[in-house]
């Protein structure tokens, strides 16, 4: 589990870094993906504080940020995602994480499917930026996992 799950993370990495190349290269991003960008990366941070005991409730999920703020907290949370992976054992990924939501409803979830969870609601919203993109006439990058399999070789 350890291994894919470290994996998993790399690839969000290198499928984030893939749009925010192409969103360098714009005059406009449009203002939905923009929101949508924060709310991604703005999420896996404070899920992470949340597995982690501390959870940062001043964290705005559904703030706009500008995107030079929104790269680097994408840098931060590889770093610290990749940094509590690492040092995980199976038993971390096996514990059960009770927490209060934003609408202050208490959960219980498996640290394995809160990790599971935050790549792939990227790749949700990832997929959300290619819509829009080509709604504006503009082709989005390629992130496929398919295509970070063959290009990236670990």
């Amino acid at each position: 589990m350890k291994e894919y799950l470290i994996r998993l993370y790399k690839y969000n990495h290198w499928a984030n870094e893939r749009y925010f190349t192409l969103f360098k290269t714009l005059n406009v991003i449009p203002e939905r993906i923009q929101l949508l960008l924060s709310h991604t990366i703005v999420a896996q941070k404070l899920w992470l504080s949340r597995i982690q005991g501390n959870p940062d409730f001043s964290l705005h999920i559904w703030k706009t940020l500008p995107l030079n703020e929104v790269e680097q907290m994408a840098k931060e949370n590889t770093t610290n995602w990749l940094n509590y992976l690492k040092s995980s054992d199976e038993q971390e990924f096996s514990r059960i994480l009770s927490y209060i939501n934003f609408q202050k409803i208490p959960y219980e979830t498996v640290i394995s499917d809160i990790i599971i969870h935050t790549a792939n609601h990227a790749t949700y919203h990832r997929a959300q930026y290619a819509i829009l993109l080509r709604q504006n006439n503009i082709d989005p990058p390629n992130t496929d996992f398919i295509t970070y399999s063959r290009e990236v070789k670990e």
